[in-house]
């Protein structure tokens, strides 16, 4: 049956070289070509859901990711899929009643930025696969924590990387973290295709720490001074509200950071993770040899000069 890969035809696909992969062009706007990258499969991995890039209004955004996830279950469903895999975001997760323990995946999502339309996005298309598991299509959500090595082209969590690498990141918002081996999340994938529960959320990640700890572990392995200012959360949100406002009303440029980014920090915390650990059985590397092969990664593609 093989593998296929879904991709635009504008994608940059190097990080794909050598690998025995058949290529879909298409889009998650487009249904036709998701069924024809979903037809004849038996398992789907949707690692590619909606965020916005920048701040636009709630609806629109949760609009346009129920529209691209309802055309994928709609390609799902008629292709006979036995298993989606959905990789959510810890975002989803909400607060424990007891601020002490750790999260796990019985809190349900709540948020005081209820403008915020990357969380709002993100909480929506969860609901929406796990709507679908109720209803015929056997739909498992995979939670990861933020995760760190090799492959991160676009980047992603490799951005805190390269900020702190770049001395880029002067000061840095005081909080909790979990953080995780990406090539474990890739293994938690599989996993959740072979056992998961129909239904289920699954968290993944491993090491429960701060941001402060993790900075001075990410600057360890650049070799360069860590962050050292802790900036309040409410300064931050607000400077980089204003930040936005400056950028898009008097400079016509998209802003730095946008504000809904730093919203998205509130909601960092620790987690439990031990249902999937025990469910999925995946593998908890080490997070500084992760952040090894990341920077080792960005050095020989051209990300980090050499010296750095």
């Amino acid at each position: 049956m093989g593998i296929k890969c879904l991709h635009r035809s504008t994608s940059n696909l190097f990080t794909l070289d050598g690998l025995d992969i058949q290529h879909v062009v298409g889009d998650l706007n487009d249904g036709a070509s998701l069924c024809r990258a979903c037809d004849g499969m038996q398992v789907v991995y949707h690692v590619a859901g909606y965020y916005p890039a920048r701040t636009i209004p709630v609806d629109v955004a949760k609009g346009q990711a129920l529209k691209e996830t309802a055309l994928l279950l709609e390609a799902v469903r008629a292709a006979g899929v036995e298993r989606l895999v959905y990789a959510s975001t810890l975002t989803t997760v909400g607060f424990p009643e007891n601020l002490k323990h750790p999260a796990n995946e019985t809190c349900v999502f709540a948020t005081r930025f209820t403008n915020n339309p990357y969380l709002m996005a993100k909480a929506t298309m969860e609901d929406k696969i796990l709507q679908a598991s109720k209803q015929g299509i056997p739909s498992v959500v995979v939670i990861p924590t933020e995760f760190f090595g090799p492959y991160d082209k676009r980047p992603t969590s490799g951005t805190h990387i390269l900020m702190i690498a770049k001395r880029q990141m002067p000061v840095y918002i005081p909080g909790r973290a979990n953080v995780i081996d990406v090539r474990d999340v890739a293994v938690a994938m599989i996993r959740a295709a072979e056992r998961g529960r129909v239904g289920e959320r699954y968290l993944v990640g491993h090491w429960n720490t701060t941001q402060k700890e993790l900075n001075e572990l990410i600057a360890e392995v650049v070799g360069v001074p860590p962050p050292t200012f802790p900036a309040p959360f409410a300064l931050a949100r607000w400077g980089t509200k204003f930040g936005e406002w400056l950028f898009s009303s008097i400079l016509g440029k998209p802003p730095l950071l946008p504000a809904f980014f730093v919203e998205v920090m509130a909601h960092m915390q620790h987690y439990d993770c031990s249902k999937a650990q025990r469910e999925l059985d995946y593998p908890r590397s080490s997070i500084e040899q992760a952040l090894q092969d990341a920077v080792t990664w960005f050095r020989a593609n051209g990300y980090l000069g050499k010296t750095i």
